[in-house]
Formats: C-alpha cells, structure tokens, sequence
C-alpha cells in the first residue's frame, strides 16, 4: 500500500513536470546537489553524474539576467523557507520557466541541509502571458476605439466651429459622410437627414458663372483631384448665397472615395461689390446729369435774360414786348419744371415722398392735357387724339401725382416726337376687384424715336437717358420718368412700356382709385370754402426773400387780404408771442430760412397754442 502511493506521487509529480532535489552544503567541501530522475530530466541531465557535477551544471544554466535574483534566493534558503521563479537554459528545449521553492532541513547540525521542489511552468507562464498580451491588446484596442471616437467627435466639432460649409458624400452613390452646420444652413435644410434626401436636387440648384466648372466637376474621379470655382447657391431663395468653393477627391478610411467640398459664404462681399458697382455708376449718371443740367439750365435761363433785354429796348412795342413776355414765361415755365423735377427726386431718394388723398374729379385730368400741349403742339404740328371715358369721375386720389404722371408721359411724348407727328393719349376707366374701386388707366403713345429693348430696363432709372436721346439734342434730365415710376409704384400701381426705335413708344401705366360715394359728395360740398374766403383774413406771410414776399404779399391783397410779413421763424414766433389768441387768421410759412426754419417755427407756434 506504501508502495502504491509512492507510485502514485512519483506520477503525479511527474504528469506535473515537478522534480525533488535537496542541496547538502558543508565547510571546507563542494556543494552537493542530489536529484530525483524527473529533476534530472527537467534540468537536462543524461546518464549518471555525481552530486557535485550536478549543483555545478544547473548553477551554469541559470538564465545571465535572472543570475542575481537566483543568489539572492540562494542566501535565503539558508535561514528560511522561500521561493522563486526564474528562466533556465535547458540543452535542447532552450529557455524555461521554472518554479522553485525550498526549505532548510534545520534538524541538520553539521552542515546545510536544503530540500525543495522544482517545477517547469513554462506552459502556465506561456498561457499567462498570452492572456495578459490578449488583456493588454484589448485594452489597447479599447483605448484606440475611444480615441478615434474622441478625435472623430473632435475633427466634427472642429468643422462645426469653422465659418466655412464642409459636405463630403461618397462616390458613386452619393452617401453624406458629413454635412456641417453652415453647409447646412448654405443649402437651407434642417439636418443631414433632409440633406440625403434632397441632394440630388441641391447639387443642381447650384449655378456656376463659370459654365466650363461643370464639365471640371464631372471629370473628378481619381484621388487627389481637385478644382476651386465660384458658385451661388439657392439662387433666388431666402437662403441664397454666393461662395468660394473647393471640391476635391478623397478616400475615407472605409476605402471608398468621396468628394468633399469646402464652401466661403462671400455674399456680404458681392453684396458690398454691387454696392460699390451701383455707386459707380450712380456717379455717373449723376455726373452726366450735372452736365446736361447745366446744360439744360442756361438755356432757359439765357432765354430769360435775352427776352427781357429785348423787352427793355422795345418798350414801347405792344405787339413786340407782348411775344417777348409770352417766351420769357414759357422758358421760366420750364426752368421751374426742371428745378421742380430736381426737388421731386431729392424727396423720392430721401423717402419723404408721401400720399396725399383727396376727392378728385378725373375729368379735370383734360385740364393738365391743355396745359401741357397747348404751346407744343402748335410749334411741332404734331397731330394729338385725346381719348378720356370716364364714368366714375369723382374719387380719392393724389391728384398732384396724378397730374404729374401724364404731364411727364406726355412732355416726353412731345419732346421726343419729331415734327408732323402723332400722339395718342387715352385715359379711361376700368372695373377694379371691389365694387367702390376703379382703374384709372392711362395710355401716352407716339411715334417718335423710340427706345431699344438694352435700354428698357434702365428707363426709369434716374439720371439716365439713352444715348440716342441726348445726341438729338433734346433737352432733358432724364428724371421724368423716374418720379412717374415712384408715383405709380406709391400709389400701389402698375407701370409698362412698349417701345421700338424709329417706330415710336406706349407707356400705360394703371392706378387703383375708390369712388367717392354719395354721402362723401355731399360733405365735400358743405365743407368746400367760398371762392372769397380770405377777403378781410389777416395772413402773417413768413418768408425771407424779397421778390417771393413782394409777389405773395399783390396776391393776397389783390384778393382784399391784410398781410404782415416776418423775414424768418423766430421773428413769426415773436410776434405771435405778443399778439392776442386768434389775432391771425392764416399763417403762410416757408420752410428754409435762417435763424429758424419752417418746421422748428411750426413746433413752436403749436407749443404757443397748447400753452394757451
């Protein structure tokens, strides 16, 4: 039974690969290392060898870098229990991990008496060390997994702080790798979702100024081609914008190729560019009117002098002095409706330019027309059909602008009509969408010379006439029709032009009016003021140039009118500091003048009135 179980241990010790051995050690004698067959077999050892050779030949296969650490343990064996692991050099199967451990015999006396174990785990430490370099790889990998996310979420919130638009999508099949959040909002979708639904439409909506950057763009196939061109996109949506754009070919870590664009939102840039392009040409234009102004405006002016010099020497001429003074009015006529035009524009541009609506009668309209083509007809015999069916004459409008309008169509019609020609002027009325609305439509045609299909665009533009028009020699600003435009366009209206040079033009211009209605009549009657309302009215005349108070001060008292005169605002406001509550009946301001003008005079009195 004893037996057995010797048997039993020895296989067990040998299935394990663990091998007896004991270390006798003795003063002034060899150290003596005695073994069992599977230490022998462990350590390498072949056929017989004494105990001595034995401690000599295992101590010279100790691995050269774990030698100290083997000492070390070597000297503790001597007073205690220990153990250690360390590399041993086998002569065939080479490098080993083995597992000693060993203890003192202290039962011995004479001498050092050591026993121990000694057990090849190269195997185990294989297995460990290939789980620990599995561990560790793992972790690497888990490390790089969260690093490639971080950068990633890096790299992504990178070009979401850039001011530039960043899409990158795959080739073929236009996949969106990455849309930022200005590329977004360049293409006017919400997400990137909304973006692969809607790219196919969003990449032809792009227009190129460039028409050859399509066939560029459609040549990009290889990795690293690339091509920088301008584009707007979105044009005329809200979100339009123009950019610097870059497209180049990639190929992602997938292994696929994608193009990816950058885009410069420059839109501010072109908008200050055409601002600038505007401005250029408005000099221009402006510098070209001030030369046909002055032009046009010594012309007149020379007309003036000249008639009343002729006037001088013919005094007493009735016929001669009577046609002189008729001419001498016509050119301060239209040096008044130059300077008018001039100050009508001034308050267009300013944006000062208000409505003013009243009851009208349309049919005073024939009125304005003999005005207008009473001289000119006659000096050009030009042949004129005036057409106006007007049913509902009565109705609110700007009669002034209305006036103005035809006036304006009108005076270029003659202007522009060589002599023996014709003009059609048709003004009628039309059926509006409401029952108490009409269309007041006016219609001016000539056969004169006409304007090109380049120019029409720029017609009313200001400070522009074309170039056939000013090398005819006929005079003009070129304002006309400009203030007949901001007319129309104030009085929510409609304006056309029809035109071919040499054949004449048509400018039809429509305008909505309501009707004045019966009971609105009725109470513009009551209220109209008789014909002599201000015979007896004292009127404080408020003006600081001579000839317009010696011109408005006849009239007034032409129609029995008392007149006081104050040279400027603050002398107006003096006086009715010192005059009793409703000494004056009207007041007549004007609005420049030193010292105070019009408007801060006009403030004053009323703060007068309400303290009052």
């Amino acid at each position: 039974m004893i037996q057995q179980k010797e048997i039993n241990v020895g296989k067990l010790l040998h299935i394990n690969r663990m091998g007896v051995w004991r270390i006798e050690i003795e003063d002034g004698k060899s150290p003596r290392f005695y073994a069992d067959a599977v230490m022998d077999e462990l350590l390498g050892i072949q056929g017989e060898i004494s105990p001595e050779e034995r401690f000599t030949f295992h101590r010279a296969r100790v691995h050269p870098d774990d030698m100290q650490l083997f000492l070390e343990y070597s000297d503790k064996l001597s007073e205690t229990k220990s153990e250690i692991i360390y590399r041993y050099i086998h002569p065939t199967s080479g490098e080993r991990f083995v597992r000693c451990s060993g203890t003192r015999d202290m039962s011995v006396v004479d001498g050092i008496s050591i026993m121990g174990i000694h057990q090849d785990i190269s195997e185990t430490t294989r297995l460990e060390k290939e789980k620990e370099a599995e561990r560790r790889l793992a972790e690497l990998n888990d490390t790089l997994r969260k690093e490639k996310i971080e950068q990633e979420d890096y790299y992504k919130e990178l070009l979401e702080m850039q001011s530039c638009g960043v899409l990158a999508y795959t080739i073929p099949g236009h996949k969106i790798i990455h849309m930022n959040a200005q590329a977004l909002r360049m293409y006017g979708v919400e997400n990137i979702e909304e973006a692969q639904s809607k790219l196919g439409t969003m990449l032809k909506k792009v227009i190129y100024p460039d028409v050859d950057v399509i066939e560029k763009l459609k040549r990009l196939h290889k990795v690293d081609d690339m091509v920088d061109y301008e584009c707007i996109i979105g044009k005329g949506e809200p979100n339009e914008c123009h950019a610097l754009a870059t497209t180049k070919v990639i190929r992602v870590p997938s292994g696929e190729r994608a193009v990816i664009t950058t885009f410069i939102d420059v839109s501010e840039m072109v908008v200050l560019k055409n601002a600038l392009q505007k401005a250029e040409e408005g000099n221009r234009a402006k510098s070209s009117f001030l030369f046909a102004m002055s032009h046009d405006l010594r012309t007149p002016m020379n007309a003036i002098i000249g008639y009343a010099e002729l006037m001088e020497r013919h005094w007493g001429d009735n016929e001669l002095t009577t046609n002189y003074l008729h001419k001498l009015k016509g050119a301060s006529q239209f040096l008044l409706a130059l300077i008018g035009n001039v100050l009508e524009i001034a308050r267009i541009e300013s944006g000062k330019e208000t409505l003013n609506e009243a009851p009208w009668n349309l049919k005073k309209i024939n009125d304005t027309l003999e005005i207008v083509l009473d001289r000119e007809i006659l000096n050009k015999q030009l042949h004129v059909a005036r057409n106006i069916e007007i049913q509902h004459a009565d109705v609110y409008c700007d009669s002034l602008k209305i006036q103005e309008i035809i006036m304006n169509l009108v005076s270029n019609a003659i202007k522009y009509t060589p002599d023996g020609g014709k003009i059609d002027v048709d003004i009628e009325e039309m059926e509006a969408v409401g029952e108490d609305s009409i269309i007041l439509r006016i219609c001016v045609s000539d056969t004169g010379i006409g304007i090109s299909q380049k120019y029409i665009p720029h017609i009313f533009e200001a400070f522009t006439r074309e170039k056939n028009s000013s090398e005819s020699g006929i005079m003009g600003t070129g304002l006309g029709l400009r203030i007949v435009k901001s007319f129309v366009d104030l009085m929510d209206g409609s304006v056309i032009v029809q035109s071919e040079p040499g054949k004449g033009s048509s400018f039809i211009v429509e305008i909505p009016c309501r009707i004045v209605s019966e009971e609105e009549r009725i109470d513009q009657a009551e209220q109209s003021m008789p014909e002599n309302f201000l015979k007896c009215k004292r009127i404080l005349l408020v003006e600081d140039n001579e000839l317009n108070v010696e011109i408005a001060r006849t009239i007034l008292q032409d129609v029995q009118a008392e007149v006081e005169v104050a040279a400027d605002g603050a002398i107006a406001v003096a006086m009715l500091q010192k005059a009793p509550v409703g000494y004056y009946d009207v007041i007549l301001m004007d609005i420049q003048m030193p010292k105070m003008n019009g408007y801060q005079a006009t403030e004053a009195i009323q703060e007068l009135r309400f303290r009052s």
